[in-house]
């Protein structure tokens, strides 16, 4: 136990006294607060542009303000069902976000009817005045009398935004003039819409639990789901670094031939277990530092806001420290780390250079992308069928877990892919040990280990120098 210490406390120590760990730390609550000043600088900073529709009778023109206008109103109906779902006053929650900003594209009157005459304004050449000042006309949109295809001129052809919905637009004018012609109320669409009856969603559950926490589903409830997603997003990039962490320090010590002085004082497992403790170590302090940081920004943001949604923030929260989401993901992320940093750690001992750990660390980022993908279908259906085979899979189960916690899946359930993710742990750390002695103390390489794989693979066969080594 002493020996595994030792190794232990040298490699955290040569970690976090690097400069590259504090900047590191420090990087990012850094991007988190850059990222969400940027996201908002970047809302409020879309300029406003200028279109003008040249047409005879003012159709086109008021149906695209028109198509604005309902954009806005659903907006509004979006956050009052959130507010309703959450039990937070709508005023407040208006109050809090401000008063919505200008549309991107604003109509305007055209300053000419024809494009050679327009060319000015549209080229920048000459302003035109408009609700935010005065600005280069960005489109015109002319429709021709006749019936024939509408025409769009402007000169940033990759701004789309105002073209797409101009498609829009075209198609519902085309269906209410045949609904007129038909004599059909062209409203009558919207009417049968609006007609619709409200789903309202609720949850069944016990006499007792109903008569004490009703029935609605609120936003709550849902909160433990999206806070599992967020969780499974961070472990697997925190996984990624971690593995980097001991891949670079392993082709680093292979290089130096640091290994033959380590191996003189301590066995190879006490090896292997001390720096996995280490890294394992670093990695806490970050994620400790980190969530203390956040615990307290946190509050102090939480004491500016409303008391609805105060209460909202800390009801997140909780979630996310509830005992079926906090267990599993400590257990998630403590096996995950010893399966995806024993693979690792064994690539970089058969490595001398960062150039030879690519030949053999494409294959596992291909790896470590999959579970990627079956986060969101998981997160869509986590009860699916093919989420509960993938489950299983154990390069999957560590992310899969986490996410199927919210829907209360059975205790044997939650035991036997536990179990399953501590064997498959213990089964890759036995392997990756063999795969670390062949390399630090008998000096394999990428080449033996590609051919003791090929030799794997039905009909290859092992080189004599690969079977030696490994």
């Amino acid at each position: 136990m002493r020996s595994i210490l030792l190794v232990f406390r040298r490699d955290y120590m040569s970690y976090v006294s690097a400069w590259g760990f504090w900047l590191g730390l420090a990087a990012m609550p850094v991007l988190i607060v850059f990222g969400v000043l940027i996201s908002g600088w970047a809302a409020s900073s879309t300029p406003v542009r200028y279109y003008a529709v040249i047409e005879e009778a003012p159709v086109f023109g008021p149906a695209i303000e028109d198509s604005f206008a309902r954009d806005r109103e659903e907006i509004e109906a979006a956050l009052g069902q959130f507010a309703d779902s959450a039990g937070l006053d709508a005023s407040a929650l208006e109050a809090a976000g401000g008063d919505m900003p200008l549309p991107d594209f604003v109509r305007v009157e055209p300053p000419a009817r024809t494009i050679d005459a327009l060319r000015p304004w549209l080229l920048g050449e000459q302003q035109i005045d408009g609700p935010d000042g005065e600005k280069p006309l960005f489109a015109a949109i002319i429709v021709p009398s006749d019936g024939s295809a509408i025409e769009y001129w402007s000169e940033e052809i990759n701004v789309d935004g105002l073209t797409s919905r101009m498609g829009r637009v075209a198609r519902s004018v085309a269906r209410d003039q045949f609904l007129t012609s038909a004599n059909v109320d062209p409203d009558i669409l919207d009417k049968a819409d609006q007609s619709a009856r409200g789903i309202e969603q609720k949850r069944v559950r016990t006499e007792a639990e109903e008569a004490q926490a009703g029935n609605e589903v609120t936003f709550a409830d849902q909160a433990p789901r999206f806070i599992a997603l967020a969780i499974c997003y961070f472990m697997w990039g925190v996984l990624f670094s971690t593995g980097q962490y001991l891949l670079m320090g392993t082709i680093e010590e292979r290089g130096n031939k640091i290994f033959d002085t380590l191996l003189t004082s301590v066995r190879l497992p006490q090896l292997l277990a001390g720096k996995l403790l280490a890294v394992l170590a670093v990695t806490s302090t970050m994620m400790g530092v980190w969530s203390i940081l956040g615990t307290v920004l946190t509050t102090m943001g939480a004491s500016q806001l409303p008391p609805e949604m105060r209460e909202l923030v800390f009801d997140i929260i909780g979630a996310g420290l509830q005992a079926k989401i906090i267990i599993p993901t400590l257990l998630s992320f403590f096996f995950g780390y010893l399966i995806y940093g024993s693979i690792f750690m064994a690539l970089g001992s058969l490595c001398d250079t960062v150039q030879e750990a690519q030949t053999l660390l494409s294959p596992l980022i291909l790896i470590l992308m999959m579970p990627m993908f079956m986060i969101m279908l998981a997160f869509n259906d986590p009860t699916s069928p093919i989420v509960s085979f993938v489950s299983w899979v154990p390069i999957f189960t560590p992310f899969l877990l986490i996410l199927r916690m919210p829907n209360d899946p059975s205790i044997w359930l939650v035991v036997g892919q536990v179990g399953l993710m501590a064997i498959t742990s213990m089964v890759i750390l036995w392997l990756s040990t063999k795969v670390y002695r062949a390399g630090a103390v008998h000096g394999a390489g990428v080449s033996d280990a590609t051919g003791w794989l090929r030799g794997l693979l039905p009909g290859g066969k092992k080189t004599k120098q690969a079977e030696d080594a490994l």
